[in-house]
């Protein structure tokens, strides 16, 4: 079997939660003896044509085609444009290659590949996965409300041309169904997945409660509530909180029980600071099925998030708490009562983090379901 991937990077050659996706069903293809055919970028420092990242038993079934994303200038509906002219560049060169069985598409790359589709251009099965579908949730950022107007038809265009549409499941394949009125038959729900080299074998509970967030500063990840909830109580309570991701220095409180760590590009470095918290904070306002969460969860953290998107597949009362999007008082009241939490209690969250992973979101165990579920519709 031969699937050809379209997408806009993969991990660590582009830096994202989609890219991340696409890196490890790339690998974990491979693995399995399915040929694929990669069509990607490049915004790295990396070699891209040496493919470090995939062992010399992968790559015999790579075959890696790198592109070039363009970037136009930043005027109205540029990125429109970008994503079409990028989707239209794969797919004029993918109609010169041999014939492939699938095509799996993420985000916008499919665009034009469906558009040739329709007008009658003879193509396997089209499969797209758009991750977020932010889009489809809740916003009090005006920007953010003006973007999904925007977006709203380019999306339902692209569900309605796909043949296959991939969901995380939860509160997404009831969104997608009953915005674009999909058919069940449609959708093929699989959840995102984690390398076992992840998993925790060393639980312990921090003698000083520890949290940690994973994120860009993003009004839609929640962390304008976050801050506030902070703000409010670092003077009182005896706790250390990690923030990895860039965040403005302007905004950043200034308090001994916050650790700004940036951008972090080392796994190993992200995979330290999880192992030595307690809990993953993770208040987003819409999400998809959240990469750092899994992560989290396999470190060994308990998690304090939102019933938005996929999550609740993730996450459920036996692993964390739940909180409502959009209150900073509600997460301070959170975190005020878990830094109190007898410590059986949180060794109790953080050991059935791990084994919810261990059983459920391995990519040894989701890429099986991935392979049985092309071989179906091919």
């Amino acid at each position: 079997m031969r699937v050809a991937l379209m997408t806009d990077g993969i991990w660590p050659y582009v830096i994202g939660g989609m890219q991340k996706h696409s890196y490890f069903l790339v690998k974990y293809f491979l693995q399995n003896g399915i040929y694929v055919d990669l069509y990607h970028c490049n915004e790295s420092h990396y070699d891209i044509s040496i493919l470090e990242f995939f062992t010399d038993e992968e790559k015999k079934y790579l075959n890696s085609f790198v592109f070039k994303f363009p970037k136009y200038k930043k005027y109205p509906g540029h990125y429109f444009k970008e994503s079409y002219d990028y989707s239209s560049t794969l797919f004029e060169y993918y109609i010169k290659q041999p014939p492939v069985d699938y095509i799996y598409t993420k985000g916008y790359c499919g665009w034009r590949f469906m558009k040739a589709k329709k007008q009658g251009v003879i193509l396997p099965p089209i499969a797209l996965r758009l991750h977020g579908y932010e889009i489809l949730q809740k916003t009090k950022s005006i920007k953010n409300k003006i973007r999904n107007i925007l977006y709203m038809p380019l999306v339902n265009y692209l569900n309605q041309q796909a043949d296959y549409i991939y969901s995380y499941g939860g509160q997404l394949t009831q969104m997608t169904q009953e915005t674009f009125h999909i058919p069940s038959s449609k959708i093929i729900e699989i959840s995102t997945g984690i390398g076992e080299s992840w998993l925790n074998d060393t639980i312990t509970v921090q003698k000083q409660r520890t949290f940690c967030f994973v994120g860009r500063y993003d009004v839609r990840k929640g962390i304008v509530e976050l801050h506030e909830a902070l703000s409010k109580m670092t003077s009182n309570y005896d706790f250390k909180f990690h923030f990895i991701g860039e965040i403005p220095d302007q905004l950043k409180i200034k308090h001994t029980s916050l650790i700004y760590h940036g951008v972090l590009k080392s796994e190993e470095a992200i995979k330290a600071i999880l192992r030595e918290s307690d809990f993953l904070v993770a208040p987003s306002h819409s999400e998809g099925m959240p990469n750092v969460i899994v992560e989290a969860m396999a470190s060994g953290c308990a998690v304090v998030t939102t019933d938005v998107g996929a999550i609740s597949v993730l996450v459920s009362t036996d692993e964390g708490v739940f909180i409502p999007a959009f209150s900073s008082d509600a997460i301070k009241l959170v975190l005020e009562k878990l830094i109190q939490l007898p410590d059986e209690k949180i060794l109790k969250y953080k050991y059935n983090a791990i084994n919810k992973v261990k059983h459920n979101f391995l990519w040894e165990k989701i890429i099986q379901k991935e392979i049985q579920e092309i071989q179906s519709r091919i």
